[in-house]
């Protein structure tokens, strides 16, 4: 179980398109759900259907361009409400807010807007606001020696540390999940990552919070195995 374990955190989890092949523009990307993604069957078979139709994804662009507009620095995220638990939804159905970062110029925020929609797929399909807001996106750095070592003691993934902030409107805050976070002993990636051409690792989540307006919903949903916390190709 502990081997098949670090395989897959090796590995990591790939969402989408493979990275491996992939050039362009990258970065760092965190996502936060109302529901548990690493976690027993048990767990997300009692949630499926009542939990997990909201969530934030972000994405920072540390080199690259898109559509020939140069994005280096620059953030933008989405928090969406879908029509039932994620991954069990129809994509179409969802609506979305777009968050796009106050620094970029008038091409730059265009482009973010459209990577954004292209990485977010189908669920970015109904945009029903557009907000332009400070953002901060930070994933702490560490070294394989340090994951590895993690993994050793907890047998669990471990994301670095990461948070996002978008003023006023939004936020998450990850951690690593260690072993005080097994519940039933039986916890697995129960969801890919919603973004395309992403590799990520569950993270546990210490802030997941939308306070803006245009969705049905806002919500405050701290507390959980519920993040992802990665990179990401295009």
């Amino acid at each position: 179980m502990f081997k098949a374990l670090s395989a897959l955190c090796g590995a990591l989890v790939v969402s989408g398109v493979s990275v491996a092949g992939a050039a362009g523009i990258r970065g760092d990307y965190v996502e936060a759900r109302t529901a548990d993604v690493f976690t027993g069957p048990c767990f997300s078979n009692a949630e499926v259907f009542i939990y997990g139709k909201q969530a934030i994804m972000a994405w920072k662009v540390t080199e690259g361009s898109y559509n020939g507009v140069e994005l280096n620095g620059l953030s933008v995220a989405a928090a969406l409400q879908a029509s039932t638990t994620l991954s069990e939804d129809k994509p179409d159905q969802a609506r979305a807010v777009i968050i796009v970062d106050a620094n970029a110029s008038v091409p730059q925020r265009e482009a973010l807007i459209a990577m954004a929609r292209e990485l977010g797929g189908n669920r970015l399909a109904n945009v029903v606001d557009v907000k332009t807001s400070q953002i901060r996106l930070k994933v702490e750095a560490h070294s394989m020696a340090d994951a590895d070592e993690s993994h050793a003691a907890h047998g669990m993934p471990q994301a670095p540390r990461a948070s996002f902030w978008a003023a006023n409107l939004a936020q998450i805050v990850t951690r690593p999940l260690d072993e005080n976070d097994h519940f039933c002993g039986n916890e697995v990636v129960a969801y890919s990552p919603l973004s395309k051409g992403v590799v990520a690792v569950p993270a546990y989540t210490l802030g997941n919070q939308y306070k803006g307006q245009g969705l049905e919903s806002k919500w405050d949903d701290p507390n959980c195995r519920s993040s992802y916390v990665g990179r990401f190709t295009l």
